[in-house]
């Protein structure tokens, strides 16, 4: 797994106008008008391939943009890349988590008591029974969702929850 900073180059209002604005791998560039619509960059693994993102839930599936401007941009879920080079990654709070062929744990360098701070208000959310998706405790705390996986995963290292396996992975039950 590797680790890179997301560059923003450039807020757009038209795709036209971020021609020639990626140049290095990570680079991006936010294509916004009245809205985000487009998250347009620079494959991380440097194959010099361009990655458009759809923001915009109208124009179809789409993923989600966290705006925060001491953090920057994360983008949920992932992306992965099935043409191509076929990249795997993350952007999280500024950062490109660019996995390998498997999908191997990550967390967040330096977050450890903010980890443990969400992780008490995931608990005091967390139903009683049954098997529940990470990203409706995110969105029922208005949350970043890979922030919320961190904090179930801090939860399951001290007994608290339980990861499913397989296809239920991501879903968490109280132990």
């Amino acid at each position: 797994m590797r680790d890179r900073k997301l560059k923003l180059k450039r807020v757009v209002q038209s795709r036209a106008e971020a021609a020639g604005l990626l140049e290095s791998a990570g680079d991006a560039v936010l294509i916004e008008r009245g809205r985000p619509r487009w998250l347009l960059m620079a494959c991380p693994c440097g194959c010099r391939e361009e990655i458009p993102i759809n923001l915009d839930a109208r124009s179809g599936p789409a993923w989600r943009l966290y705006r925060n401007p001491k953090f920057g941009l994360t983008v949920f879920p992932s992306i992965w890349r099935d043409t191509g080079c076929g990249s795997h990654f993350i952007i999280w709070r500024g950062t490109i988590i660019l996995f390998g062929h498997g999908l191997e744990e990550f967390r967040s360098p330096g977050r450890e008591a903010e980890t443990v701070a969400l992780s008490k208000l995931v608990r005091q959310r967390w139903p009683m029974t049954g098997y529940v998706p990470f990203v409706d405790i995110a969105d029922l705390l208005g949350e970043i969702p890979w922030d919320v996986l961190e904090a179930c995963r801090y939860l399951v290292r001290v007994g608290f929850l339980i990861e499913g396996l397989g296809k239920q992975r991501g879903r968490f039950s109280r132990a």
